[in-house]
């Protein structure tokens, strides 16, 4: 197919987890490349903070359920945008071709971490439903039974990760002077939450105005 350069998107320790179907498929597919002889490069990922905004922010905001559990799993999550950014340097450079990369954030965070910094940008605080890591292993043991439900034995496999006290994190000096990127320019957890906190409550302020404006000409 004339393909120069495959570049494939892992998640990170996918290689010590082969109970969770995802992330074995991920790793068979690593191997797969590095067999293959293809030029590539492997990026392997940890968390992108987009996924915090329906997660967390939003349920907040809406003052519905926040859904977390009690486990000690540490996140570094990425912004997808320094992720993308990161990827086409990649593609550029020929001291990555054939090595595996693992793209993480500045820090790694708990859900409960999350959640409170969330309360604090959001001004509010979060109704907090907390599902014990033990509740759903059990739950995706009772899933495994039936065909029908084997999909979301699945989604659940990852509660096995959630209970492994595992960091889903790496040190990105040495990445990042491969490179050639300066780690300021790497967006924090902190800093995207707080311009999107900053931009939502300010359109919300903007539509509370406006309606008090309609309000008093009808």
């Amino acid at each position: 197919m004339g393909i120069q350069k495959f570049v494939f998107f892992s998640i990170h320790n996918c290689d010590k987890h082969p109970e969770v179907p995802l992330m074995e498929i991920k790793y068979c597919t690593e191997k797969f490349l590095k067999d293959s002889g293809m030029n590539h490069t492997i990026i392997r990922l940890c968390g992108f903070m987009q996924g915090l905004i329906g997660q967390y922010a939003v349920p907040i905001l809406e003052e519905k359920s926040v859904w977390g559990t009690d486990a000690p799993t540490r996140i570094a999550y990425m912004d997808t945008q320094d992720i993308a950014r990161l990827t086409l340097i990649a593609l550029r450079n020929e001291k990555v071709n054939g090595k595996l990369l693992t793209f993480a954030g500045p820090r790694a965070w708990t859900t409960q971490e999350v959640i409170a910094l969330c309360e604090r940008l959001g001004g509010q605080d979060a109704n907090v439903t907390t599902v014990p890591v033990s509740v759903l292993k059990l739950t995706r043991q009772l899933t495994r039974l039936f065909e029908w439900t084997n999909d979301v034995a699945d989604r659940l496999a990852f509660s096995e990760v959630l209970s492994s006290d595992t960091v889903f994190s790496v040190p990105m000096t040495e990445t990042y002077s491969l490179l050639g990127v300066d780690s300021k320019d790497i967006a924090s957890l902190e800093k995207y939450l707080q311009d999107y906190f900053t931009n939502i409550l300010k359109k919300l302020k903007n539509i509370k105005a406006q309606s008090k404006q309609s309000d008093f000409y009808i």
